[in-house]
């Protein structure tokens, strides 16, 4: 605290700058990605070992669903209801029936991206002047290769 009559002098000067400088101008806390998990249900899985898959082994990923009459004595079934939420956790191979009914993979083709911000712009905003930045590099370099080709003749 100051006393009355007492006040602070200061002199800032502020500088703007990017990643590319130092980590410390960089507005993303953390950037990652990965695969689309496919889950697939083989076998039914019935009754106990159903509650277990879904409450259990991967909460979120499976539902538990009313069995049809023509699969009596069974009560209940497990479902695919959201592979999104699946985390690859395999711990489900431990049984091994449930081994024989689940199958996980990823689709190779499809991405999850996660960007988190800790500065004052948005994910959407830095993903946005990520692309625009990459545009840029890829524009920059089919244009070093055109000249590159037309120096050395090969460009027809």
């Amino acid at each position: 605290k100051l006393r009355p009559g007492q006040g602070i002098e200061l002199e800032a000067h502020g500088r703007r700058g990017t990643g590319n400088d130092h980590a410390k101008f960089s507005p993303v806390a953390t950037a990652a990605y990965r695969l689309m998990p496919q889950v697939e249900l083989i076998k039914p899985v019935y009754d106990d070992l159903a509650e277990q898959l879904v409450n259990l082994y991967e909460p979120g990923v499976f539902k538990l669903v009313r069995c049809s009459e023509d699969e009596a004595p069974h009560r209940v079934k497990a479902a695919v209801h959201n592979p999104y939420a699946c985390t690859m956790s395999r711990n489900f191979m431990r049984d091994p029936i449930l081994k024989e009914s689940v199958k996980i993979t990823r689709v190779p083709n499809h991405f999850i991206f996660s960007v988190e911000s800790v500065g004052m712009m948005k994910p959407a905003v830095i993903l946005a002047e990520a692309l625009r930045v990459l545009q840029k590099k890829c524009r920059n370099l089919m244009r070093l290769l055109d000249e590159n080709l037309e120096v050395e003749g090969l460009n027809e």
